[in-house]
């Protein structure tokens, strides 16, 4: 030990200063959140990320697709039907004259704007259905399922007829059809979820602080179901864009002259062998917008599971 007043010596230790404070600095981990993760990963996925591409460029073109050309979607020119894809008609003309590019952009507004509003009300109906059937359980979740398992098995598409044939032609009974008959499985998907989150400990948690049922179900549970939703909005898009396709195609969906991609498949139809393009446009049209989607959903539910996270 050094005598009071003297100086301590200083022996070479191998550390520098540099040394001793980097290693007192804290560790600091890269913070995510659940979308954050859910982004990255889904922007990771080829398959998905090209997928959302077309559906942009799909809407894209569904929105501004009429204002590129000059020619009105309802104007009927016989010196110029039946003609084939040129620099004037981009896409051809139909049987009418009318050119086939503001067709098939005008049918992909109306058929996306169907699908989209009856995928809207589907999930509104279907989330608010399975909350409260999976959260009152009991003699009450099985009422209601027992409803659900009733409609269930009513066919699809013969109980969509029945509904257009009642409530008339047009866009909207269109949407409601297929709403009315589309709700059902994301009901079933919302009560399973329910019924295991309202097991969770932030549920209880919120009991015990005295929460009132509606507040647990509209602010734990419900945003909780999240994931699920977007998934199934991704995945029921497509069965709204086909049920549209073939109810207009069998004459009970939009009508002229307004025109869906349903109702330009149904005027091909007729000229099928003397001018095949014009079935084959919707057609292509419909499959490479229900692949999209279906490859999106996918893409959404595997960046969404947990079991596909990656453990750095």
């Amino acid at each position: 030990m050094p005598a009071p007043g003297s100086k301590e010596s200083t022996e070479p230790t191998g550390v520098t200063d540099a040394e001793l404070i980097d290693a007192g600095e804290p560790l600091v981990l890269k913070q995510t959140t659940l979308w954050g993760d859910v982004v990255r990963r889904f922007s990771r996925n080829r398959a998905a990320m090209a997928a959302f591409t077309i559906l942009v460029l799909m809407i894209a073109y569904a929105t501004v697709g009429p204002y590129l050309r000059p020619y009105p979607f309802d104007e009927i020119d016989y010196s110029r039907a039946h003609l084939l894809p040129t620099a004037a008609h981009w896409f051809g003309t139909d049987m009418f004259g009318r050119d086939l590019f503001v067709r098939m952009a005008l049918g992909g507004r109306v058929s996306l704007l169907v699908a989209f509003a009856a995928t809207g009300i589907v999930l509104v109906v279907g989330v608010l259905y399975g909350s409260i059937s999976g959260f009152v359980g009991g003699k009450t979740d099985d009422i209601m399922m027992r409803f659900v398992d009733i409609l269930y098995g009513l066919p699809y598409l013969p109980f969509a007829i029945i509904l257009l044939v009642i409530l008339g032609a047009g866009i909207v009974p269109m949407l409601l059809a297929l709403a009315i008959v589309s709700w059902l499985t994301p009901s079933r998907l919302v009560r399973g979820q329910i019924l295991t989150l309202k097991q969770s400990e932030y549920v209880e948690a919120a009991r015990a602080l005295g929460a009132r049922r509606r507040r647990i179900v509209f602010r734990h549970l419900m945003p909780n179901t999240l994931g699920i939703i977007v998934v199934a909005m991704f995945l029921e898009v497509p069965g709204m864009i086909i049920g549209e396709a073939t109810l207009s195609f069998l004459g009970l969906g939009i009508s002229a002259p307004d025109a869906s991609w349903g109702t330009l498949a149904s005027e091909g139809w007729k000229a099928l062998r003397s001018h095949p393009w014009l079935i084959i446009l919707p057609g292509l049209f419909i499959g490479i917008t229900v692949l999209a989607f279906n490859f999106v959903g996918d893409g959404f539910r595997d960046a969404i599971d947990p079991k596909t996270k990656e453990t750095t």
